[in-house]
């Protein structure tokens, strides 16, 4: 399972050729919750940070993820939690929710000063085979997607909305076309097409409208990387739609709280969650792996370096000083020797040097018994 999350979170060179082959995505993605729940365990580890230290708005990422990582479970999307769940967002606060099998996204927020009228959004996680392989130009997705306004919040809690919900989590519509001669098909090694959720559902709900007010949040891109493994695999293995959605449900979110400074927040929180994985994971995995996401890992903090000159953080700089140095440490500590490689080899070498010193070549036991065998044989053919 710890190999597992680390493919997903770092995308060593080797990876699985299969989601069969992958713990989070067999199954039907049936794991693949667990990168929330270790999420939350890392939102757990943080209060215990001194006030001075803590990220302003750490109580309501918290509380998001909480909620989130119970409805991420496809056992426990149902609509006797997803109702509940949906009513009771206080004020402030969002709701994302990944959907594999429509390979979409939504998300929900019920702002402070108008908990009557949420705001609702969603989008495409994945794209399809047509759009990652023919080109080696990089595909990126825009943020933030268009906020709709609700009239009525009751819509979404509504059990006929409830149901649609679960219904999206757990049953495909309809794949990209693949064509086969005259006729096309459902390919099925492709992801869902997203458009039901990210406009169909939108649709539906009475009363709604484009907010304008989102053109005020910082935008940003994210990239599609090119994870996907090509062979003769039913299903082949794909980084993580929710692992994406993750990073992008969090980076609207501190945009929204901190404007232009939420950028470089998210960078540094993600960078943090990455180490808390790796230091948690470190003893149970090869240095070849340790060192690749080490790697990952510092080449964060130099981007985030160079971010935090061009950019006025004195609200958060405790904070921002407190995790890059929590980082460095915990790098420190698992870092392994300058000379690991090394330490191998001679170990190596002494347990070959051990075999040829035990190995006597005029030992009668070696051959004693195929000499018996021999003779034997000799004395068969002489009778």
């Amino acid at each position: 399972m710890n190999e597992s999350i680390l493919y997903h979170l770092f995308l060593p060179h080797y990876l699985p050729s299969s989601t069969e082959d992958d713990y989070l995505l067999e199954s039907n993605h049936e794991a693949e919750y667990i990168l929330l729940e270790r999420m939350k365990e890392y939102f757990g580890t943080l209060q215990s940070t001194n006030d001075a230290n803590k990220l302003p708005m750490l109580e309501m990422l918290t509380d998001c993820v909480k909620r989130w990582s119970i409805l991420q479970n496809p056992r426990e999307f149902t609509i006797s939690n997803l109702q509940p769940s949906i009513e009771q967002l206080p004020p402030g606060s969002f709701l994302p929710l990944y959907f594999n099998a429509q390979n979409a996204a939504i998300l929900i927020e019920i702002e402070e000063n108008n908990i009557d009228q949420p705001l609702v959004s969603s989008w495409q996680v994945l794209l399809p085979f047509e759009k990652m392989t023919p080109s080696v130009v990089p595909h990126f997705s825009c943020f933030p997607v268009t906020n709709y306004r609700l009239n009525n919040r009751s819509q979404l809690s509504s059990e006929v909305h409830c149901e649609l919900l679960e219904d999206f989590m757990h049953n495909t519509i309809e794949y990209f076309k693949s064509s086969k001669g005259s006729q096309l098909f459902d390919n099925v090694r492709d992801v869902p097409k997203s458009h039901y959720i990210c406009q169909w559902w939108i649709q539906l709900f009475e009363g709604i409208e484009v907010e304008n007010n989102c053109n005020m949040v910082t935008k940003f891109k994210k990239k599609h990387r090119r994870h996907i493994r090509h062979n003769d695999a039913k299903l082949p293995f794909r980084r993580s739609g929710l692992w994406m959605t993750i990073k992008v449900a969090f980076q609207i979110i501190l945009n929204k709280r901190l404007g232009d400074v939420g950028t470089v927040v998210y960078k540094l929180l993600i960078t943090h969650f990455l180490t808390y994985i790796i230091f948690k994971t470190h003893l149970t995995i090869s240095n070849d792996l340790l060192v690749h996401c080490i790697r990952k890992i510092v080449r964060r903090l130099n981007k985030i370096e160079h971010l935090l000159s061009s950019i006025n953080t004195k609200d958060l700089d405790a904070w921002l000083y407190y995790t890059k140095q929590d980082i460095h440490m915990k790098i420190n500590q698992i870092l392994p020797k300058v000379h690991w490689q090394n330490n191998i080899q001679a170990d190596e070498k002494k347990k070959h040097l051990k075999l040829e010193t035990n190995f006597e070549l005029h030992d009668s036991n070696i051959y004693q018994h195929l000499c018996q065998k021999l003779k034997d044989y000799l004395n068969d053919q002489i009778m």
